[in-house]
């Protein structure tokens, strides 16, 4: 079977790619036998260029000295006033926090470590265990029973601590910051052979080394600790990390954001170093694949088709930081490039719940590319919203930001905090949007830190996954259809996230599995076939019924065609009807399979950390009512919190994170189809809502009945869209998706009718009044004599 898979793997590549491993596989073995060869001696010079050996720094120093980098190119006391004065609180932090990198205090993928002097850089700092020294291509990277997770190594050496030792020298003055940057950076070099060791096994690393080690150096250029053979030092072993990216490039092994790392790397170093022809060529060449990359990295809605929201951030920021510095440099940025960013930025902005943070959706290792400080709120990524707002003039971002953030003042400088500050802030025009490319459908009633707010999933698994055997590796999780839900602005049911790559394979494999999220599984089939750490094979495939978004509610239904390796044609689909002002409905239908065949379902729900119970068809969170449940009394409810398995409760909240947090199951054993519904009522409907009940009226059309203080509604679902008569005196027929039948005492009766292109009133055929083959959404009131009036008609 594996040698099946990977044939059909290499059925799938290109000859260009077959070519470029076949180079690198020929160019890395002879290599590894002129390092056997050489007695393996830790000989710093084996595998360095000529062309850097003879480097000709008088007629190129190093940086180039006309170049205009970033805020920090303005005088640093005006700078640093500026940044006393907009961030005093983050001054107190920022202190701290380099003064506990000097004490060798760190805080790496949820670990807690502080590391001898000096510090061992080719040792796991999560086991303590030492790699061996060889040539990169034999390093055994991934054998973590023998040394650990290697993220936790390749994290140290990224050096993006260095950038908050050396923003301290720059906001302080004081010299013993900008001391220990050179001792660590002569440590480190000496220390690591060009192409040897741990180091040097992901050019990514490279990559993000090449950022640190530039910004570190720029916040720190005022020291005397740069003397000239000190900055000619700096500047070989950047284009030694340049050459290695160069080689290594990840085009075909991860073309997604380590690709966009490393190339944005080659092109920021020769931007950096841009007074010689080789660096000009790095600057260009990369910056013109970066441009031709951008809509294979982002879909044309904004997202990263990579379908993380942390990678999402990722990614964006090599691109901004590097047409940021293009453009203060006088170097061209392309329209469309521009607008794919502030498309990037945008989708974000939207996605953002109530309290300010990002779901945690997809994969994550906590890699951020614009690297100031190590966040307090991990998944808060609003500065970007704040950069937006200057770059593109954006008001509603500025109302989405909240505030200036430091990270404008560094990348754009004292006008940056300006501009900021001049914009008038306006909430977005739209409180709900829909992103159709990639999938993801936000509903809320304002934009006020206490909103309601729903975010529900039909997009991909990810960009490149196949619905076949092939296995192909990817960052999205098997998560189509699940949703997170805020209410008064607090986070209720959530994407658990992420919690480590390399760890034990049951915890890994459980926050990326569809059980691992707010959907269903059956007969535990989820919606794709792990194979391996990251890939996938086998993977469902996702559509979308229909989206509706009106000032009275807003309605998105959408479903997967099977489940992974599951003989029987089963599907899910699920529905969700948001009454502004009223209430959530989630709908859940399981259909298909054999006639008569009994299956066992099992649907997740995943809740923010709280105590949650359920008592009869009532859930309990925090100690109020927040949901009704409408299941066969043949469901079982099962509810686990921080047990000892993945599945018993937890939520990682970053890589190496995790906490205990409530999950909900509901277990049925029956035949198909099945049919459930969870009601979350809002504002004063809250405590006041008798039990949600739903009747089959037709076949697999469901009527549910919502009782409140002073009136009732009923919601229709229709997903075969066949003609069904409503329950009401006045005779309605029609084949809307959805009907919302809405009866206030002492108020004439309103029906409102989704996805409709059939509908007789009272034997009157209104199909003449309906536009085109199918209405959106039409609004009839009933008056107490039966005449129906058309007040509301829209295609949305």
């Amino acid at each position: 079977m594996e040698l099946m898979k990977y044939a059909a793997k290499l059925r799938k590549m290109s000859s260009d790619e077959i070519l470029f491993r076949v180079r690198q596989q020929t160019r890395n073995r002879v290599e590894k036998f002129r390092w056997k060869m050489s007695g393996k001696s830790a000989n710093h010079n084996l595998f360095v260029p000529d062309y850097i050996k003879s480097w000709d720094f008088q007629t190129h120093p190093f940086p180039d000295p006309n170049l205009h980098f970033f805020g920090l190119t303005q005088p640093a006391d005006v700078v640093r006033q500026a940044f006393r004065f907009h961030f005093s609180e983050q001054f107190e932090y920022s202190v701290a926090q380099a003064d506990a990198r000097l004490a060798n205090k760190f805080h790496f993928l949820g670990v807690n470590m502080e590391l001898p002097e000096p510090i061992p850089w080719n040792r796991n700092p999560q086991t303590g265990l030492d790699y061996p020294r060889k040539h990169h291509w034999e390093m055994d990277t991934f054998n973590t029973d023998l040394f650990g997770d290697v993220k936790y190594v390749w994290e140290l050496n990224r050096h993006q601590f260095f950038i908050e030792v050396a923003k301290a020298y720059y906001l302080t003055g004081d010299e013993k910051y900008a001391r220990r940057i050179w001792y660590w950076l002569e440590n480190w070099m000496n220390d690591n052979p060009h192409k040897i060791g741990i180091n040097n096994t992901s050019v990514l690393e490279h990559a993000v080394r090449i950022f640190s080690w530039v910004w570190s150096y720029y916040f720190t250029r005022e020291s005397s600790i740069w003397t000239e053979y000190r900055r000619e030092k700096l500047a070989r072993h950047l284009m030694l990390q340049g050459e290695m990216i160069e080689k290594n490039l990840s085009h075909y092994y991860s073309p997604y954001n380590h690709l966009i790392g490393e190339i944005a790397a080659l092109s920021f170093l020769g931007t950096i170093y841009g007074n010689c022809d080789k660096m000009r060529l790095w600057r260009e060449k990369y910056w013109r694949e970066l441009e031709r990359q951008i809509d294979k990295q982002f879909h044309e809605d904004g997202f990263t088709v990579e379908q993380a929201s942390y990678y999402h951030h990722f990614t964006l920021g090599f691109y901004l930081m590097l047409a940021l510095l293009r453009r203060q440099n006088g170097l061209s940025v392309s329209n469309k490039t521009w607008k794919i960013l502030e498309s990037a930025i945008e989708f974000p902005m939207y996605l953002t719940r109530p309290n300010g943070e990002l779901p945690m959706i997809g994969d994550i290792d906590s890699a951020r590319s614009i690297y100031f400080y190590s966040p307090q709120v991990m998944w808060d990524l609003r500065f970007f919203q704040s950069i937006g707002a200057v770059l593109f003039g954006r008001k509603d971002m500025k109302f989405v930001a909240g505030g200036p953030s430091e990270e404008l003042l560094w990348l754009i400088g004292i006008e940056g905090l300006n501009a900021f500050e001049n914009i008038k802030m306006k909430r977005p025009g739209q409180s709900s949007q829909a992103f159709h490319k990639s999938g993801y459908y936000i509903m809320r009633d304002h934009w006020e830190k206490n909103s309601n707010y729903l975010m529900f999933d039909c997009g991909k698994i990810a960009h490149g996954v196949f619905r076949d055997e092939t296995p192909s590796a990817a960052h999205g999780h098997a998560d189509i259809l699940s949703f997170e839900l805020s209410l008064d602005g607090k986070p209720v049911i959530i994407d658990p996230g992420f919690h480590t790559y390399f760890g034990p394979l049951d915890w890994h494999r459980y926050f990326r599995s569809t059980r691992g999220h707010n959907a269903i599984e059956v007969n535990r089939r989820g919606q794709a076939v792990h194979e391996g750490r990251l890939s996938w094979s086998n993977v469902s495939w996702r559509k979308l019924h229909h989206w509706l978004a009106t000032p009275e509610l807003d309605f998105v239904g959408g479903a997967i065609d099977h489940f992974s390796q599951l003989p029987d044609r089963v599907r899910h689909q699920r529905y969700i009807l948001f009454r502004k002002g009223l209430y959530f409905l989630i709908i859940d239908e399981v259909v298909g399979g054999q006639n008569g065949h009994p299956y066992q379902i099992e649907s997740s729900f995943h809740f923010a950390p709280g105590d949650l119970a359920c008592e009869g068809r009532t859930l309990i969170y925090n100690g109020g009512e927040i949901c009704q449940l409408s299941i066969p009394d043949t469901v079982a409810v099962h509810i686990e919190k921080g047990g000892e398995k993945p599945d018993q409760g937890w939520m990682g909240i970053g890589y190496g994170f995790k906490e205990p947090a409530p999950v909900m199951r509901l277990l049925a054993h029956q035949s198909l189809p099945a049919h459930w519904a969870m009601l979350f009522p809002l504002n004063e409907l809250r405590g006041k809502t008798s039990q949600l009940q739903t009747v089959e009226i037709k076949k697999k059309v469901h009527c549910h009945t919502i009782q409140f203080e002073h009136g009732l509604e009923k919601v229709y679902i229709n997903p075969r869209k066949k003609q069904f008569s409503l329950l009401l005196k006045n005779v309605i027929e029609t084949d809307a998706l959805c009907v919302v039948e809405r009866h206030i005492t002492g108020q004439e009766k309103e029906v409102y009718f989704l996805k409709v292109n059939h509908l007789i009133v009272n034997k009157q055929n209104l199909k003449s009044r309906l536009s085109g083959d199918e209405t959106a959404f039409v609004r009839v009131q009933m008056s107490n004599e039966g005449v129906p009036d058309v007040e509301i008609w829209k295609n949305v």
